[in-house]
């Protein structure tokens, strides 16, 4: 071999070595969202805000959404929806109902569908309600200042903390706030389609 032919063989050779994989992992693309995930996501949010729910927590990665306990709609309320039916909203008129909901999003098994499931569940305090029936009543508010009003109208012996007692599940509000979600997304995949 000549030299001519030994320095071309060692440029091609120095060149291929630059192409050989250095064992590097290849770093895969990134995984994009799934759109319609994300407007069922949004659908849910947006549903949640028109119906004044605060959102507790939202876990995106666990498809859940939970809000705060809400208190009920009272019959002058009418601005609110979140009673869906006349008995609610006198039920939450003669006494404080809290309402809090817990929506999960779930992808079906068979195909890449979503199913939303909400769930509203009903709830009550069973704190006393402090009632002044006596004179004597009235004036230790004013006597005892330092002592909190709860304990001075209940006595020594009263409730020191309220405990929610469950009333079940409010099924007709779930459905409500499903049809609305199931509307909503509906609409945002014809607006914008993919």
């Amino acid at each position: 071999m000549n030299s001519l032919q030994i320095a071309i063989l060692s440029i091609v050779a120095v060149l291929c070595a630059g192409c050989i994989p250095t064992g590097a992992p290849v770093s895969s693309p990134p995984e994009v969202a799934d759109e319609d995930f994300n407007v069922i996501w949004d659908a849910t949010n947006e549903v949640l805000r028109k119906y004044r729910f605060f959102i507790d927590r939202a876990d995106r990665r666990e498809g859940v959404i939970t809000t705060f306990p809400m208190i009920a709609r009272h019959w002058f309320e009418f601005w609110r929806k979140d009673a869906a039916t006349q008995r609610d909203v006198a039920e939450g008129t003669l006494q404080t109902l809290y309402r809090r909901v817990t929506i999960s999003i779930r992808r079906q098994d068979d195909n890449k569908r979503y199913l939303v499931d909400v769930r509203v569940f009903v709830s009550r305090s069973d704190l006393l309600a402090p009632q002044i029936t006596s004179t004597s009543e009235a004036y230790d508010l004013f006597i005892n200042p330092d002592m909190p009003r709860i304990a001075s109208l209940t006595g020594l012996g009263g409730p020191k903390g309220s405990r929610d007692v469950s009333l079940g599940r409010d099924e007709n509000l779930e459905q409500v706030l499903q049809r609305e979600i199931y509307f909503l997304m509906a609409k945002k995949q014809t607006i914008y389609p993919k």
